[in-house]
């Protein structure tokens, strides 16, 4: 039987096992080039409560399926900010990010958003360059959060 890839929004109930998707890719990837300060503020934001949360005052997050098991989450927030964006380890060059990042776009895009935006983890500019983001600054450091703005317009 072939595995297969499935994409659509988050579903209510799934907020738990997203929590603990991003906090592995996060921990893994992320976390070494932040402060204490900074890793705390971020696992705040990315609690099962949080997302949910999120989700009741009109976020939209979308969500990758590897035959049922999430491995891909994305959040949209104000309809032109990407806040979220992680794909399992062991899924990731398999083009899950790239698929989500478009669907964030038509997303953004067909809501009438002439850009979006993202606050790139310095490991992930050249993720986001990729695709056409432009840094909009240096990078950034707040509530030891570490970033680089970058934004990207639709054509």
């Amino acid at each position: 039987m072939k595995s297969s890839i499935s994409y659509g929004h988050l579903e209510p109930g799934e907020e738990a096992g997203a929590s603990e998707l991003i906090f592995k890719v996060f921990d893994k990837k992320v976390a070494p080039s932040f402060t204490e300060e900074g890793c705390s503020e971020f696992k705040s934001f990315a609690t099962p409560e949080a997302l949910r949360e999120r989700i009741d005052q009109g976020a939209v997050i979308l969500a990758a399926r590897h035959d049922a098991k999430l491995v891909g989450v994305a959040e949209i927030r104000s309809l032109e900010h990407l806040c979220l964006l992680f794909v399992d380890s062991a899924e990731q060059g398999k083009g899950i990010g790239k698929v989500l990042i478009q669907m964030v776009a038509d997303h953004c895009r067909d809501a009438g958003s002439s850009e979006l935006t993202v606050n790139s983890s310095p490991n992930s500019r050249t993720f986001y360059e990729s695709f056409g983001f432009i840094a909009q600054d240096s990078e950034q450091l707040k509530n030891g959060i570490r970033f680089v703005p970058m934004k990207y317009e639709f054509k």
